[in-house]
């Protein structure tokens, strides 16, 4: 029985509204890079974050929310929530952790719940040969989305910005160069991102709509062409670009310029240039070169905008590392070059320098052959000289290690301006000056058409919303121009005044009678809220003043509950998401007898024969709904284990793929626990089909074809074939592909093969080639579908189309398919010359003679024989006549070597000699 004193004090307590103080800073708060190494800004100091899992040798990126609360962070491929999980399609970014600034993130505008990671690829094909260079990408994370940890949009993903001629044949090739940075607009609200490559800058505009992909482009005087080492690494693209905190300004490394020469040595080629941004233009101008000849890497400006550091490794003429420097830049001077000086020398590379949201400025890096366990710190970098207060390697890391790289972020928050505390609707807004520079007077413009001239004033507004805030500063009677920020005023979330009773059978433990159980307190997230569809998040506490102590949220029980005792009363801190309002509502953990909803089997196919199905379990649900007859308001979930139905924590999808095993059943009615029961899940065997190509004579058809199936199997089956025609074997008349798709009727699964129909092709002669001895058959065919024999029908057939050593005479060539289908034949001559004669008169080789000489086609040739001095000795026709005996006048000459000449009626000539022997 609720006590009315309980209930007035409780709805007291849940009227309260709290807020802290919040630092729009507060992005930075959080660094993950080098080998798992991390810092938190959390506290004041930098202390050492070891929990993180990237690793990389150079660009990385992370963003915090404007209270300090870790985001997510990334390396330029893979993306971790704060949980330190790939973040749901956060993997295959088109960033690279070789990339000098590989990720960098921008809050879009307007949208505290949505971010833009805008990546960059290594530019060159060092370390991934055969992988294309992606140039600069942008995707988007969605911070409502899984459960408030974020999920990468895949609709916004990888969306390719042009940075390059896509008409010069090198720029399209290698897009980009590796450098990034990002400043708010001059309106205070919207962001510029900006790149460089070869001569120019890209800057695009990121506002309430999301990215501008066309970019505002200023060509600059310093070209810079991608030129490769011999590891294949494109060394121009290498070092850090950043604007000023102010917008005014751009400094950008270049690590090197050329590829230098063996002589001088590669690396000393490179330089340092300062530019002139227009924050509102987006326009770059006014190249100064700040130092040459030299290998800088990173560079960074001073909080107020006024002071430019740089690091460069000093390398000798082998390339061996000697040191490296610190440099600083007064950029009020009127010779800036000059006003150089060396904060340190030191015998650690040259890594990346970066603003943090204490004002300093961090240096990564670490010793030739060691490891850097620590950071190097300038503590006042507005501040010249030794005054800066340089301490090198200071900044322990903990377990992990820096590298060369550390997370870049929007500049322009590292401004000092002003700040704000107490940002939940109904607070009174703290406002103060964090600004370095001068002034008289100032006047406030709220963004609600409210004003102020105080120092340090509170304004309540009256509604909720994001509104621009504006500080004018007077100095000699001078009105300087605005200092802007957007602020965001929340609302809390409205939650329920009663106390809301989370009911929760009590089974699947060792005494379901003792009103004692496991809950999923997050179950209690919508009805506490009325369903509500703004992200919010919930923590649940003990007492209330547990709660309101707790200003990190750290000591929150976890929502994976065991209750202590029956009835016992929990409270809920709601949070608008990402913001310090909330409201506070209470819960009572009730529990429930289960109803036993039996056990159900469920069968699918294993159409991979692999062992493993795929189930749609919203099939199943209705069935064990209507099976059951269980009220309309029942719904029904499936999970792997007992402990995840008894608390509805990681319901299945309605496709579930699995091997045969059994699931848990979890009924609930209005959010409360219904009962439970068991669904045993079996994979049933498929019949493993294959493609099939059936060969078939012409004389053949018409043939039939079937899916292959054994006859045991054929009627338990359903079939459709591209014709149309439903039975497992087909008539078919002609050749072609014929696809028919196997079905189960009772599982709802299927398969499909094609059956492909060859003919036969019969083979056509072309033409018969002979050479001396050799023959050649050539067919208006694929040479490989087809087998040769040489006179003799059933005799020995070959694949290849060519004769050799042929006896001279008539031959007949059969061409045969080689599925035996078709046999052809053609006859052709091979013209022989014998090498001697003996006309003695013994009955052999009497006369001189060629050989083989078509009598059909050839009938009016002639041969010529001479002597060895080109006496003509005899002109005959070798088809008609037996030939030459050897004499000349009715003499027989003498033994020795004569000549002959043939000329066919195709032009075809033959010249050679013989031997006239006794």
């Amino acid at each position: 029985m609720k006590h009315n004193l309980f209930n007035i004090l409780v709805l007291f307590v849940l009227s309260l509204l709290v807020s802290t103080k919040a630092f729009s800073q507060r992005e930075s708060a959080n660094w993950y890079f080098g080998n798992l190494a991390g810092v938190t800004f959390n506290s004041g100091n930098p202390v050492p974050l070891n929990d993180g899992q990237l690793v990389t040798k150079e660009g990385c990126a992370t963003i915090s929310d404007t209270n300090g609360n870790l985001l997510f962070y990334t390396d330029g491929t893979t993306v971790w929530d704060r949980q330190h999980n790939i973040m749901p399609n956060g993997i295959n970014l088109l960033g690279h952790s070789s990339s000098t600034m590989s990720a960098l993130i921008i809050p879009k505008p307007g949208n505290s719940q949505s971010y833009f990671i805008f990546t960059i690829d290594k530019p060159s094909y060092f370390l991934t040969e055969d992988q294309p260079i992606d140039g600069v990408n942008y995707s988007e994370v969605n911070m409502s989305l899984n459960n408030g940890f974020g999920d990468v949009v895949v609709t916004n993903k990888n969306k390719h910005l042009i940075t390059y001629d896509a008409s010069d044949p090198v720029q399209n090739e290698y897009k980009s160069s590796e450098k990034i940075t990002a400043v708010t607009h001059s309106d205070g609200s919207t962001i510029w991102v900006i790149t460089q490559f070869i001569n120019k800058f890209y800057a695009f505009r990121v506002d309430f709509d999301g990215v501008n992909e066309t970019p505002i482009i200023s060509t600059v005087q310093q070209t810079v062409l991608p030129r490769f080492d011999e590891e294949g690494s494109n060394i121009t693209a290498i070092g850090y670009l950043k604007v000023s905190p102010d917008g005014k300004k751009i400094a950008i490394a270049h690590s090197s310029i050329s590829l230098g020469s063996p002589a001088s040595g590669t690396k000393k080629s490179g330089k340092v240039l300062l530019y002139d941004f227009n924050n509102s233009t987006g326009i770059v101008s006014n190249e100064r070169t700040i130092i040459n000849d030299t290998y800088p890497y990173g560079v960074e400006f001073s909080t107020n905008s006024k002071v430019l550091y740089l690091t460069a490794s000093t390398f000798d003429t082998s390339d061996v590392f000697i040191n490296s420097n610190l440099f600083q830049y007064n950029l009020e001077s009127s010779d800036i070059v000059g006003s150089r000086q060396s904060i340190s020398n030191s015998d650690n590379v040259a890594g990346a320098l970066q603003l943090a949201i204490d004002g300093k400025i961090y240096r990564a890096g670490y010793k030739v052959f060691s490891t850097g366990f620590n950071l190097s710190v300038i503590s006042n970098p507005n501040n010249l000289g030794n005054s800066s207060n340089y301490s090198h390697n200071s900044v322990p890391l903990g377990d992990g290690y820096a590298q060369l790289g550390l997370p870049p972020f929007v500049q322009s928050i590292f401004k000092f301006t002003f700040d704000y505390e107490n940002t939940c609707l109904g607070d009174a807004t703290h406002f103060y000056i964090t600004s370095e520079d001068p002034y008289d007077t100032v006047l406030w413009d709220f963004g609600d058409a409210q004003t102020s001239t105080l120092e340090e004033p509170y304004h309540t507004y009256t509604q909720s919303g994001t509104f621009t805030v504006k500080l004018w500063f007077t100095i000699n009677g001078i009105t300087q121009d605005p200092l802007i920020k957007q602020i965001k005023i929340s609302e809390p979330p409205a939650v329920l005044p009663n106390t809301y009773d989370l009911i929760q059978c009590d089974s699947f433990d060792s005494n379901p009678n003792d009103g004692i159980t496991t809950y999923n307190l997050a179950l209690a997230n919508g009805p506490l809220t009325y369903n509500t569809t703004n992200p919010i998040q919930v923590f649940y506490y003990h007492s209330i003043a547990n709660a309101n102590s707790d200003t990190t949220n750290a000591n929150a029980l976890n929502t994976i509950y065991t209750s202590q005792y029956q009835d016992e009363l929990l409270y809920a801190k709601v949070f608008t998401a990402n913001t310090d309002c909330y409201s506070m509502a209470s819960i009572r953990l009730k529990t429930s007898q289960s109803v036993d909803l039996d056990v159900f089997e469920f069968e699918a196919c294993d159409s991979q024969n692999n062992g493993i199905a795929t189930f749609n379990l919203d099939n199943k649900r209705s069935e064990i709904i209507n099976a059951l007859n269980l009220p309309a308001n029942v719904s029904i979930t499936f999970y792997t284990s007992p402990n995840n139905a008894a608390i509805g924590t990681n319901p299945l999808q309605d496709l579930y793929t699995s091997t045969s095993r059994t699931l848990y059943v979890r009924a609930e009615s209005n959010n409360v626990c219904y009962g439970n029961g068991l669904l045993n899940l079996i994979v049933k065997p498929f019949p493993s089909l294959q493609d099939q190509t059936v060969i078939v004579c012409q004389a053949d058809f018409p043939v039939y074809i079937n899916t292959g199936l054994s006859n045991a199997d054929v009627n338990n089956y359903n079939y459709l074939w591209s014709t149309n025609q439903t039975s497992n074997e087909i008539y078919v008349t002609q050749p072609g592909v014929y696809n028919v798709t196997i079905s189960d009727p009772i599982l709802n699964c299927e398969d499909s093969i094609t059956i492909t129909v060859i003919q036969n092709e019969i083979a056509e002669i072309a033409s018969i080639e002979v050479n001396d001895y050799d023959a050649t058959i050539h067919i208006n065919n694929l040479v490989a579908d087809f087998v040769f024999a040489l006179d003799d029908i059933n005799g020995v057939y070959q694949p290849s189309n060519i004769f050799y050593g042929l006896t001279p005479g008539l031959h007949t060539v059969f061409v045969r398919d080689i599925y035996n289908c078709n046999t052809i034949s053609q006859q052709f001559y091979v013209i022989g010359f014998p090498k001697y004669f003996t006309p003695n008169d013994d009955g052999n080789n009497d006369v001189w003679n060629i050989k083989g000489l078509d009598p059909t086609q050839f009938q009016n040739v002639v041969i010529h024989v001479y002597n060895r001095y080109g006496k003509l000795l005899k002109v005959f026709n070798p088809n008609q006549s037996s030939g030459w005996n050897g004499k000349f006048n009715g003499e027989l000459l003498t033994p020795d070597d004569y000549w002959f000449y043939l000329k066919l009626p195709d032009g075809k000539e033959y010249r050679g000699h013989f031997s006239l022997k006794i």
